[in-house]
C-alpha cells in the first residue's frame, strides 16, 4: 500500500515534468536545487532525531512523549534558523552561486518547520502501521506541489514557483498526517507531559548523541556535492543534475523510504525474536526485485529520450542518469536496511559510515572541480557508488548475512538488470528509427 501511493504520488509529478521543464530553465532548477539541498541538510536534523525512535518503545505514552519532543526541537530549530538567515550579511548568500534565490531564502526556516513536522507524523503513522494515511498524504502532496508548480510558472513567476512547489509538498503532507494523528489519539495526547518528554529524551538520548550527526553526514554527502556543483560546475550543471536526480533518485528514494519504514516497523520485533537477518535478507531480496531491471532500463534509455521528453536542453541530464544507476541501485538497496544499524543500537557505526561518506563524495566533486569542472557530476556518481556498495556490506555484515545468504540477492539483480537493459536497447532503436 505504502509503495503504490508513492509511485502514485511520484507518477503525478513526473507527468507533469515535462510542462515543468518549458515554465522553468535550467538556471530555475538550479536555485531549486540549491534551496531543496539546503532544506535537505538541515531537515534530518531539526526534530534531533527523537521520530526515528518513535516506533521503537513498547509504552504508547512514552513514543507520544517522543512525538512531542520531536515537535519541539523542529520548532526550536527553525527559529534558529530563521535568526541565522536574517543574519547573514549579503556577501555570505553569494557564496552559494545562485543570485535568483538570495530573495527567497526566507522560506528557508519555514519549510524546515513544515518538514520537520512532516517527518516526525511519518513515524508516528509507521509504529501505527498507518501506511493507507502515510499513501495518501504522499498522492495529497505530489498533486499539491504540482498545482503550485505550474501555476506559479505560467504566471511567470520563477523560480519561485519551483520552491514554493516544495514547501506545498511538505505542508500538505503534514496538514494530512496531523489531522489524522489529531482525531485519532486525542485521548493518549493528553498524557504527554514535561516528565514524561524529560524521561524519554534521557531513555533515548543516543539519538541526539549520536544520529543526528551521522543523520546530518548522510544528508551533507547526499545534498552539499549539489551545493558544490551549483556554486562551481561550469554552466547549469545543477539544473541538470536536478532533472536527473528527480526521475531516478527521486523515486527510488521514495520507494526506498516507504520499504524503509515497512522495514522498521517490523525489525525490532524480529530482533527480539531472534531472526533479524532472515527479515533483512528477505528484504533485500524484494528490493533488488524492485530496483534492478527499471534501473537498467532507464540507464540505457535516458541519454535518447530526455530530449525528445523534456526538450532538447536537456538532454545532459540524460547523460547524467546513466552515470548514476549504479549509485542509484545501491543506494535503494542500502538505504531502506540501514535503519538495521539502529535497531540493533550501532548508531555510532552509522555516524562514522555517514561521516567517511561524506568526506568520499565532497571530496571527489572538489578534486574534479579542480582538475576539471566539467565531470564533476561523473565524480559525485562514481563517488556515490563506492560509497552505498560499501555501507550495504556492512550492513549485511552487522545483522548476521552470510556469503551464501548474499548470493540469492546477487544473481537476481544480475539477471533482472540484464533484461532491463536488453528492453532499453530495444527501446533506443525504435527511437532512432523514428527520429529525422
Amino acid at each position: 500500500m505504502l509503495v503504490g501511493g508513492t509511485t502514485l504520488a511520484h507518477a503525478i509529478t513526473a507527468a507533469a515534468m515535462p510542462v515543468a521543464t518549458r515554465l522553468y530553465s535550467p538556471t530555475d532548477f538550479a536555485a531549486a536545487a540549491a534551496f531543496s539541498s539546503l532544506i535537505g541538510i538541515l531537515v534530518v536534523a531539526s526534530c534531533l532525531r527523537f521520530e526515528v525512535a518513535i516506533p521503537l518503545p513498547q509504552d504508547d505514552e512514552e513514543a507520544a512523549n517522543l512525538l512531542a519532543l520531536s515537535v519541539a526541537s523542529v520548532i526550536v530549530f527553525s527559529v534558529i534558523v530563521a535568526g541565522v538567515v536574517a543574519a547573514l550579511p549579503v556577501e555570505a548568500l553569494a557564496l552559494l552561486g545562485q543570485p535568483t534565490l538570495i530573495p527567497h531564502l526566507g522560506l528557508l526556516a519555514p519549510g524546515l518547520l513544515i518538514g520537520g513536522l512532516y517527518l516526525a507524523l511519518q513515524m508516528w503513522f509507521v509504529r501505527r502501521k498507518g501506511f493507507g494515511p502515510i499513501a495518501r498524504s504522499r498522492v495529497l502532496q505530489s498533486a499539491s506541489a504540482v498545482g503550485g508548480q505550474l501555476g506559479l510558472g505560467f504566471a511567470g513567476l520563477t523560480p519561485l514557483g519551483l520552491l514554493v512547489g516544495q514547501m506545498l509538498n511538505y505542508g500538505a503532507g503534514a496538514a494530512s498526517l496531523g489531522v489524522g494523528a489529531l482525531l485519532g489519539e486525542r485521548a493518549l495526547f493528553r498524557r504527554i507531559s514535561w516528565s514524561g518528554m524529560r524521561r524519554a529524551a534521557r531513555i533515548h538520548q543516543k539519538f541526539p548523541r549520536y544520529s543526528v550527526w551521522e543523520a546530518l553526514a548522510n544528508a551533507a554527502a547526499i545534498h552539499l556535492p549539489v551545493l558544490l556543483i551549483a556554486a562551481l560546475a561550469a554552466g547549469p550543471e545543477a539544473g541538470y543534475l536536478t532533472l536527473a536526480v528527480f526521475l531516478l533518485q527521486a523515486p527510488m528514494s521514495l520507494v526506498g523510504n516507504a520499504v524503509g519504514q515497512v522495514y522498521l516497523s517490523a525489525a525490532p520485533e524480529a530482533l527480539r525474536e531472534g531472526r533479524l537477518a532472515e527479515h533483512t535478507a528477505a528484504m533485500l531480496c524484494r528490493l533488488v526485485r524492485m530496483s534492478a531491471g527499471p534501473i537498467a532500463f532507464l540507464a540505457v534509455v535516458s541519454p535518447a529520450a530526455f530530449g525528445l521528453v523534456f526538450g532538447q536542453e536537456w538532454t545532459r541530464s540524460g547523460v547524467m542518469v546513466a552515470w548514476m544507476a549504479p549509485w542509484f541501485f545501491f543506494q535503494f538497496l542500502s538505504s531502506p536496511l540501514s535503519m538495521a544499524l539502529h535497531v540493533v543500537g550501532r548508531q555510532r557505526t552509522a555516524l562514522m559510515l555517514q561521516i567517511a561518506g561524506l568526506v568520499l563524495r565532497v571530496g571527489a566533486v572538489l578534486l574534479a572541480a579542480a582538475i576539471d569542472r566539467t565531470w564533476v557530476v561523473e565524480a559525485y556518481a562514481v563517488s556515490g557508488l563506492v560509497f552505498y556498495a560499501v555501507y550495504l556490506g556492512i550492513v549485511m555484515r552487522t545483522v548476521g548475512i552470510g556469503l551464501r545468504a548474499g548470493l540469492r540477492p546477487t544473481l537476481e539483480a544480475v539477471l533482472t538488470g540484464l533484461g532491463g537493459a536488453v528492453l532499453g536497447l530495444c527501446v533506443v532503436v525504435a527511437l532512432l528509427q523514428l527520429t529525422p
